[in-house]
C-alpha cells in the first residue's frame, strides 16, 4: 500500500462518514481553505500512526473502524471531531491490530511520517553495547574514585551500572574496587540507603579571599587614570 492509497481509504472511509453524521464549525464552512487543511491533518494523524506493516486495504479498513468507533463513542457534539481525540484512538487502535497480528510493539513506521523520523533519531542514539564500551565507562569511573573527583560512596554506587552491564554481557573479568582503595565505612549508605551529605558538604572549602570583603582593600589599587572622577556638586 501507497501513501496515497492509504490516505484515499481515510478520505473515503473516515472523513465521508464524519461530513455525512456531523457539521463543520463555522470557520470550516465558510473558509474552502481552512476545511481542506483540516482534511489533511486528519488523513496525515492517521496514516503516520497506523504502521506500515498494515499489507491490504481490508486491514487499514478495520483499522478505521475501529477509530471511527473509539472517537464517535466519546464524541458528544454534533460538529466535526477534534483532531487529538482522532490521534489517541488512532494510536490506540494501531496498538491493538499490532498485538492481535503479532507485529512487533516497534514496527517501521511509514516512510515520510513522524514516527518514522522518531524512529530514525533513536536508532541512531542507541549503540549496541559491549564489553570495551563497559569496560572504558567503568575505569573512568574508578578513576574518579582514585582522583578524589568522586566521593567515593557516590562512585561505589556508580560504578554498579557498568559492573551489571558487563555481568549481562557475560564479562567474567574482574571488576572488584582492587587497586581503587578500600571505601570508607563512613562514605557508604547506611542501613536504610542514605549517604552522610553532611560529609559530602564538609568536603567543599571556602575560597580564600573575598574580593568583596571591604573591611581588606586591594594591594593593587587602580592607576589614577581608571579612577571614575568625583562629581561636581556645584553642578547639581
Amino acid at each position: 500500500m501507497t501513501w496515497e492509497s492509504r490516505t484515499a481509504l481515510v478520505r473515503d472511509n473516515f472523513l465521508r462518514q464524519e461530513s455525512l453524521l456531523y457539521r463543520p464549525h463555522n470557520h470550516l464552512r465558510d473558509n474552502e481553505e481552512a476545511m481542506g487543511i483540516y482534511m489533511k491533518e486528519v488523513c496525515e494523524a492517521i496514516n503516520s500512526r497506523i504502521s506500515a506493516d498494515v499489507p491490504n486495504s481490508e486491514s487499514y479498513k478495520d483499522i478505521l473502524r475501529t477509530i471511527w468507533r473509539t472517537v464517535t463513542s466519546k464524541h458528544k457534539s454534533s460538529f466535526y471531531f477534534n483532531l487529538a481525540d482522532i490521534i489517541s484512538a488512532t494510536v490506540k487502535a494501531n496498538k491493538n491490530w499490532e498485538a492481535k497480528s503479532g507485529t512487533k510493539k516497534t514496527a517501521k513506521a511509514f516512510s515520510g511520517s513522524f514516527e518514522a523520523e522518531q524512529q530514525a533519531r533513536e536508532g541512531e542514539q542507541k549503540k549496541p553495547e559491549t564489553v570495551e564500551g563497559w569496560l572504558a565507562k567503568l575505569e573512568e569511573t574508578d578513576r574518579m574514585i582514585a582522583s578524589g573527583e568522586l566521593n567515593r560512596g557516590m562512585g561505589v554506587l556508580l560504578r554498579r551500572i557498568p559492573c551489571a552491564a558487563l555481568s549481562r554481557l557475560g564479562y567474567e573479568g574482574d571488576t572488584s574496587l582492587e587497586g581503587v582503595g578500600e571505601t570508607p565505612a563512613e562514605h557508604l549508605p547506611d542501613d536504610s540507603g542514605k549517604i552522610n551529605m553532611d560529609l559530602i558538604k564538609a568536603g567543599h572549602t571556602a575560597p580564600k579571599f573575598d574580593p568583596f570583603d571591604l573591611a581588606e582593600p586591594l594591594d593593587d589599587p587602580l592607576p589614577d587614570n581608571m579612577k571614575a572622577p568625583l562629581p561636581d556638586f556645584n553642578q547639581i
